[in-house]
């Protein structure tokens, strides 16, 4: 994603967009000086459990498509008419929405 900084006073400011705020949780930033330019990272520390979820979530509805594309394909719909397959007794209470 490419920016332009805004004149702002005697300074420039970028204005990130409101879904990457909410995504990385930018409420207060760390600026870091890289070799390849600067990194802007949230100040909020978060667990690797919370990085793992956080992670999971993005990926969830691509995830969902593609199970939705496979889920109805005849290959995969006579697989789960043999009742050896069958999942139904699976607790579905436990899966997020």
């Amino acid at each position: 994603m490419v920016k332009t900084l805004t004149k702002l006073g005697n300074s420039k400011a970028l204005i990130i967009p409101a879904e990457l705020i909410k995504k990385y949780g930018l409420d207060e930033v760390i600026l870091e000086e890289k070799p390849e330019g600067i990194l802007i990272r949230s100040a909020v520390k978060r667990t690797g459990f919370q990085k793992s979820v956080d992670e999971l979530r993005q990926y969830k509805t691509e995830i969902y498509s593609r199970i939705e594309l496979q889920a109805n394909e005849p290959e995969t719909i006579e697989y789960y008419k043999k009742s050896a397959n069958d999942l139904s007794d699976i607790d579905l209470d436990i899966i997020e929405e």
